[in-house]
């Protein structure tokens, strides 16, 4: 996925907005079925989401705001939490099973941030935001070592008040989202190993987000020497902590962060839709433009991973304006990125896609 179609999606959509906007239109029905009455006492959410709910960690989330919460998972793999008063705009909702929502995972603000701690997920919150009482998390937990088999689940929140600018609302929703996974995992006999409490929860990597090339740390790290960086013009790069997410990204970019390449590594439900796309690409492409992608097969919820890499070319970038492509050279650093990234999920040697 490169950084160009990544913030040229930007506008479109917002998963977590539609998401939370659910949730409070499931809230509202709720309400006008009268079943608000049975609900009043928000211990209710003890039994909530079939008992799996992690119902402490919903209530420090939301920090005294009255709850309701529907008592089951959906038929659609999904269970809500709203506020009961009238004044405050509040709700969450978690996803499990069910993987069709997670088309648009690459959807967000900026490069999820890994959850880190012995969990594969990331976090999803823009700090440049003017909406920053919304944010969500995405994990996945492998249920035994065959491919594909495993769980995903996500949590999208509205704290209707204060926001995730503040580290302790992110670390409580990843609680949420890490309690409540696990109790679901155990409950459905999917013995997922498990990490620790998430503690200094990331944010976004925006645009803004660069640094040079020789800083890198995580995601970027080590893919270029500094003579090919040169020839490239590559002076920057934004990634991700190097911690395994179910999507990782790196850019390499020029003056002031510009984008020159882009390589991202898929895992699970993104992988899935990835190959898709990359078989659009592939039949639409136009001459001199690069498909480089490999792919590896992955234990548990990884599944079929997919690392593709591409260059101001593989967009609707006049010829004159893009850079000219070392193609042998931009192979050479896609295969370190995917051995590196294939390694941290515990996948298999990286091949031609």
């Amino acid at each position: 996925m490169s950084d160009v179609r990544f913030w040229r999606r930007r506008p479109v959509r917002r998963a977590a907005a539609w998401t939370v906007t659910a949730a409070v239109l499931a809230g509202g029905l709720f309400w006008v079925s009268g079943g608000y009455d049975s609900w009043r006492d928000d211990r209710a959410l003890d039994s909530a989401c079939d008992g799996d709910l992690a119902a402490g960690a919903v209530r420090e989330l939301f920090d005294g705001i009255s709850l309701t919460s529907s008592g089951r998972w959906g038929d659609r793999g999904h269970c809500t939490v709203s506020a009961s008063d009238d004044d405050t705009d509040a709700g969450l909702v978690l996803w499990s099973g069910r993987t069709e929502h997670m088309a648009n995972l690459e959807n967000s603000d900026g490069f999820d941030a890994p959850l880190g701690h012995g969990w594969t997920g990331s976090f999803r919150f823009n700090p440049d935001t003017e909406d920053t009482d919304e944010a969500g998390a995405v994990l996945m937990l492998s249920c035994g070592k065959e491919p594909g088999h495993g769980q995903l689940m996500t949590a999208d929140a509205d704290l209707g008040r204060g926001g995730f600018d503040d580290p302790v609302a992110r670390e409580r929703l990843v609680a949420v989202l890490t309690e409540t996974a696990s109790a679901y995992a155990r409950r459905t006999g999917c013995e997922a190993p498990v990490g620790g409490r998430v503690k200094e929860v990331g944010v976004s990597t925006t645009r803004a987000d660069y640094k040079t090339l020789a800083a890198a740390t995580g995601s970027c790290t080590g893919l270029l020497d500094g003579k090919t960086a040169a020839r490239w013009g590559v002076r920057t790069v934004r990634e991700i902590a190097g911690d395994p997410a179910p999507l990782e990204n790196c850019v390499l970019g020029g003056r002031n962060g510009a984008f020159l390449y882009g390589f991202t590594a898929s895992y699970g439900p993104s992988a899935r839709y990835a190959h898709r796309r990359l078989d659009e690409r592939r039949d639409s492409r136009r001459p001199g433009t690069s498909a480089y992608a490999l792919a590896a097969g992955c234990p548990g919820a990884g599944g079929t991973a997919l690392f593709e890499v591409e260059t101001l070319l593989d967009e609707d970038t006049p010829q004159q304006a893009a850079p000219v492509v070392d193609h042998q050279g931009l192979r050479a650093a896609l295969q370190r990125f995917a051995e590196r990234s294939a390694k941290r999920h515990g996948c298999e040697a990286p091949r031609p896609a």
